[in-house]
């Protein structure tokens, strides 16, 4: 019994040093966005990434010459930096307005809905419009697509951040038009193009 007791007890690190980075999405600047599924999945700027673990709390992320640096801190939250070619490395920053994940794993596509979750948009608002209109789905998710492309070219720029959130307000202000429709893709394209033109980004 002690020899059962003593080999359950030798198990119990194994078992945490075996747990998989847990969900995270970061920008990491030029070198793209990092997203953790937390189930072992990582992947770097879209593509999938060779994971290795040296300790309990800590993990290495490979994709091609790019290493993400993971850390799991005391409260329980991940610390992400990357390496790259001639010495270039920088620290990764957690992203809320940008999903990172690649196609398969996230719920919506130009063929489905927007870039957003439709469960539980405000009855009447814009957003409504929106899921409720197939070209209006495509306009986002393309505007998704070139905002993201932007915000990985600018380095993260909090001003441009700033700028998306100003935009979506003024767009949820189509509210007042009389063709509503027409007003939210007049400003979806709008703002497309001028991302586009701005940082030099396709969609």
């Amino acid at each position: 019994m002690k020899k059962l007791i003593l080999l359950a007890l030798s198990l119990i690190p194994l078992a945490s040093f075996a747990a998989p980075p847990q969900p995270f999405n970061f920008s990491c600047g030029k070198t793209g966005g990092v997203y953790s599924d937390g189930k072992g999945g990582v992947w770097v700027d879209g593509q999938k990434a060779a994971v290795k673990q040296s300790s309990p709390t800590y993990w290495e992320a490979t994709s091609g010459k790019t290493v993400i640096s993971i850390m799991r801190t005391a409260d329980g939250n991940p610390e992400i930096s990357f390496t790259r070619p001639n010495r270039v490395h920088g620290v990764c920053l957690a992203e809320d307005e940008v999903s990172f994940a690649p196609a398969a794993q996230k719920k919506t596509s130009a063929t489905s809905g927007p870039s957003f979750s439709c469960a539980a948009v405000t009855q009447g608002s814009m957003e409504e419009l929106i899921c409720q209109s197939g070209t209006l789905s495509a306009l986002d998710v393309k505007l998704a697509a070139t905002y993201k492309k932007a915000l990985v070219k600018s380095n993260n720029n909090s001003m441009l951040k700033a700028e998306q959130r100003g935009w979506i307000k003024g767009r949820n202000e189509c509210w007042k038009e009389d063709d509503k429709n027409a007003c939210l893709q007049d400003a979806y394209q709008q703002r497309i193009s001028e991302l586009q033109n701005k940082y030099g980004v396709k969609s």
